[in-house]
């Protein structure tokens, strides 16, 4: 009897540490970040990931060479979160393609700017001569809008200002050859234009450096690079902890002496004030 009894006791005993052994390796943080090639896989690889790895995690990251696939692999869960796009362009990916993603706090962001192989200044521009931006709607307006701003363009004030198209120009004071091509394609581009929009993420990528551009955007916040997850995981742990990386002084720092030019978001200019 006493023997049996024994026997029962350690079963349950092995049972119980079976058990807590499994929660444990359940337990094991593994996050996937997806990011475009450049200073977005930079700013996580070396100023996040560090901060994560002391909380625990266990981080791999993503790069991608495209606006398109971040948001599908994030939406079919083989990526748990994606920095690459800002809010503009992310309602927009969202109601073409039927997802429903969310943005969850901005990040300092690389700006679009005009760079030119040929040319040193907005001055230089002229008659006939062409300009290549990127093709898709929310970064094509903002280029347009740029170039607006220059006095190149009058874009016609009743279409949305967040999709207008080289279709929207009602004057093209230069006869300017606009040329909307594949945002990852912009930079190859200089070769071939006289000037060309980039954004930022792929200027850096490709060796361009924002202290040579023709111009920088004066980047609105609604145009900032935004961290984007699934609407389920918005309130999650590993969102917060990220968040919490993001606006630490460690993060902070790291901006400041790495991401010269950048737009800093909201909280980091609180945070500078506040020093």
């Amino acid at each position: 009897m006493k023997k049996g009894l024994f026997t029962l006791l350690l079963i349950g005993f092995m049972i119980i540490l079976a058990g807590c052994t499994s929660t444990s390796t359940n337990d094991e943080k593994k996050l996937v970040l997806g990011a475009t090639a450049g200073p977005y896989s930079d700013q996580l690889k070396e100023g996040i990931v560090p901060l994560l790895e002391e909380k625990g995690y266990k981080v791999d990251i993503v790069e991608f060479n495209d606006y398109i696939q971040p948001n599908i692999a994030l939406n079919e869960g083989e990526i748990d979160a994606n920095l690459y796009q800002n809010r503009n362009y992310l309602k927009n990916f969202n109601e073409e393609n039927g997802m429903d993603l969310v943005p969850v706090f901005a990040v300092p962001t690389a700006p679009m700017a005009l760079y030119s192989d040929k040319h040193t200044s907005l001055n230089d521009i002229d008659k006939g001569m062409t300009i290549t931006l990127p093709n898709d709607p929310t970064n094509l307006a903002r280029a347009l809008h740029m170039a607006e701003h220059y006095g190149w363009i009058s874009i016609d004030q009743s279409v949305n200002p967040l999709t207008a198209s080289e279709k929207d120009i009602l004057e093209n004071k230069f006869d300017l050859n606009f040329k909307p091509i594949e945002a990852a394609q912009t930079p190859r581009s200089l070769s071939d234009a006289d000037y060309a929009f980039i954004n930022g993420n792929f200027a850096i990528d490709s060796g361009l450096q924002l202290e040579e551009a023709v111009d920088l955007e004066r980047t609105q916040e609604d145009f900032l690079i935004y961290l984007t997850v699934r609407k389920e995981d918005k309130n999650s742990t590993f969102v917060k902890d990220l968040e919490e990386a993001y606006k630490s002084k460690e993060f902070l720092h790291y901006t400041n002496e790495n991401s010269k030019g950048y737009v800093k978001p909201p909280y980091q200019h609180e945070m500078e004030e506040g020093q």
